[in-house]
């Protein structure tokens, strides 16, 4: 008789669980999601364009991968140094930019372009999340991971590789042997 009871009444118990008025109330605590984060978006056409970034002579090059949407810019990827970031969506919410950011926080920042003008148009640079002790706490604090992006249009004249003249010389060592004389 207990063997039928236990289950019996987990059961009654899961029943008016869900019987009572409150089941449907949402859970108070809420995970914030970043308003670039869009689950479907169509991309009509996609567009690469090469930047040069850094300051002074260091320049870095680095392409992007625009998806675009009409007129509309609506996703990056960058590829720096060989390594592709993962695709990037645009943040609506920065009027002033175009912001794509990544779900890990990865972000690109151009001027304002359209489909026409996103291989005309400078970049801000590329940010990735770091970890910094700030005040005894950890946060989270952008890194600049390359900055100052010109477009690339294969005017910009590269430097030539630096050669190095090397000049041989012979050593001859001659071995002579004195007999002495007796």
């Amino acid at each position: 008789m207990k063997k039928v009871l236990v289950p019996a009444v987990l059961l009654m118990l899961a029943v008016t669980g869900c019987a009572s008025k409150h089941h449907h109330k949402a859970p108070s605590t809420q995970v914030a999601v970043p308003a670039a984060t869009t689950a479907n978006v169509q991309i009509d056409a996609r567009k690469e364009v090469a930047y040069l970034c850094g300051t002074g002579a260091a320049k870095n090059r680095l392409t992007v991968m625009y998806g675009l949407q009409g007129q509309n810019v609506v996703a990056a990827q960058v590829n720096y140094q060989g390594r592709l970031s993962p695709v990037m969506m645009r943040d609506a919410r920065d009027v002033n930019y175009n912001t794509f950011v990544s779900p890990e926080g990865i972000t690109w920042k151009t001027a304002i372009a359209n489909s026409d003008t996103v291989d005309k148009v400078g970049a801000l640079g590329l940010l990735q999340p770091s970890k910094q002790v700030i005040n005894g706490q950890e946060k989270i604090v952008p890194q600049i991971v390359t900055q100052n992006c010109v477009i690339d249009n294969g005017t910009v004249a590269v430097a030539p590789a630096k050669t190095k003249t090397v000049k041989t010389t012979k050593t001859v060592t001659t071995k002579k042997v004195y007999k002495h004389k007796k």
